[in-house]
């Protein structure tokens, strides 16, 4: 080969590129009609593959951009939402922090008000049962008095009965009434 180029260059009578492809057995309009087919098929194939393929490249590209930015944001709309949780939730602890002291104080204080009732319904009670004690003392005391006078005036009468006389029974009868009486205006004044 190198030996035809040589004596390629040593001819300078002829066509060089002619005598070159007579050389290798290029047919010129064979050559042409590759080249012609070469950029016909080249045409072809990007016309039909390499550009519908580069268009769903780049609408895949597309695709995969937004995507990527609807997933930042729903990132951010993700922290965003977990920011109003936590608020949502601080808020809802401190109101029922609030409502728990309220309640609890409302509760103290319906304690304090039932015990203060109930402390004053006691002294009342126990306010009436000393007056009922004391009228129930009264009265016994009352009925005792009056037994024991009667008991003992007829104890008194019994053992007189045989010593005294009919007159002496009648005087001692009348101040026994005497004195009868004058205890009863006594203990009538003093209840």
């Amino acid at each position: 080969m190198i030996g035809c180029l040589l004596e390629i260059s040593g001819n300078s009578g002829g066509n060089a590129v002619t005598r070159l492809a007579e050389t290798f057995g290029v047919q010129t309009e064979l050559l042409i009609a590759q080249i012609v087919n070469f950029c016909l098929v080249t045409y072809l194939l990007y016309r039909f593959a390499v550009k519908p393929t580069l268009k769903t490249v780049e609408a895949r590209q597309k695709k995969i951009e937004e995507g990527l930015r609807f997933a930042e944001e729903m990132k951010a709309k993700q922290a965003s939402a977990e920011r109003e949780r936590l608020e949502v939730l601080k808020k809802a602890q401190a109101d029922a922090q609030a409502l728990l002291a309220n309640t609890k104080a409302e509760g103290e204080r319906y304690l304090a008000e039932q015990k203060k009732a109930a402390e004053e319904k006691v002294l009342q009670l126990t306010e009436q049962a000393r007056h009922a004690m004391e009228g129930e003392r009264s009265a016994m005391l009352k009925e005792a008095k009056g037994e024991i006078v009667t008991l003992t005036v007829e104890t008194t009468e019994r053992l007189l009965s045989g010593i005294l006389t009919d007159e002496m029974r009648a005087k001692l009868n009348e101040q026994a009434a005497a004195l009868l009486a004058q205890s009863k205006d006594e203990h009538g004044t003093q209840a």
